[in-house]
C-alpha cells in the first residue's frame, strides 16, 4: 500500500514538474522574421540627399552586414569598431540605439551604414521571405537575407 502512495506521489509531482517548466519556456527570439543575418544592398535618400549634403539618389552598397538577435544588432562594416547596438522593436518599427558608447564620433560611420544618428527608428517590413526594408526618416534600407 505504501508503494501505490510512493508511485502516486512521484507521478503528480512528475506532472506538475512538467507543468511548471512547460509553461515558463520563452521563445529564444521573439522576432522569427527579424532574427537573422542580413547584407545591406541599397540605402535611398528620401530627400535626394546624403548625409553629406550631396545631391544622392541611392546609394548601392556590398560590404554591411546587419546581424539581429534578440534585443541586440551587429553591424559589419569597414571601419566601424563599435558595432553592437541595442533594439527596441514596436508594433511595426524598430528602434536602433548606439547610445550607449557616447561617442559623437560614431555617428559619421553610422551614416556609411544609412543611420541618420546614434538612435534612429525604422518602419520595419518583410515584402517576401528573403528581403526586409527598413524606411526612416531620412533612410530607406534594403536588405537580403544572407
Amino acid at each position: 500500500m505504501k508503494r501505490n502512495k510512493y508511485i502516486t506521489l512521484m507521478s503528480v509531482l512528475s506532472l506538475l514538474t512538467l507543468a511548471v517548466c512547460s509553461g515558463c519556456m520563452e521563445k529564444a527570439f521573439p522576432n522569427d522574421d527579424l532574427d537573422y543575418y542580413w547584407r545591406l544592398d541599397r540605402i535611398e535618400y528620401r530627400d535626394g540627399v546624403n548625409f553629406q549634403g550631396a545631391p544622392c539618389e541611392y546609394k548601392d552598397v556590398d560590404n554591411i552586414m546587419f546581424g539581429f538577435a534578440r534585443h541586440i544588432v551587429l553591424i559589419e562594416a569597414p571601419g566601424l569598431s563599435q558595432s553592437h547596438g541595442i533594439t527596441t522593436e514596436f508594433a511595426d518599427s524598430i528602434k536602433l540605439d548606439y547610445s550607449i558608447y557616447n561617442n559623437p564620433a560614431l555617428t559619421g560611420k553610422l551614416q556609411e551604414c544609412g543611420l541618420d544618428s546614434l538612435v534612429s527608428t525604422f518602419k520595419l517590413e518583410f515584402p517576401d521571405r528573403k528581403s526586409m526594408v527598413l524606411s526612416g526618416k531620412k533612410t530607406v534600407l534594403r536588405f537580403r537575407k544572407w
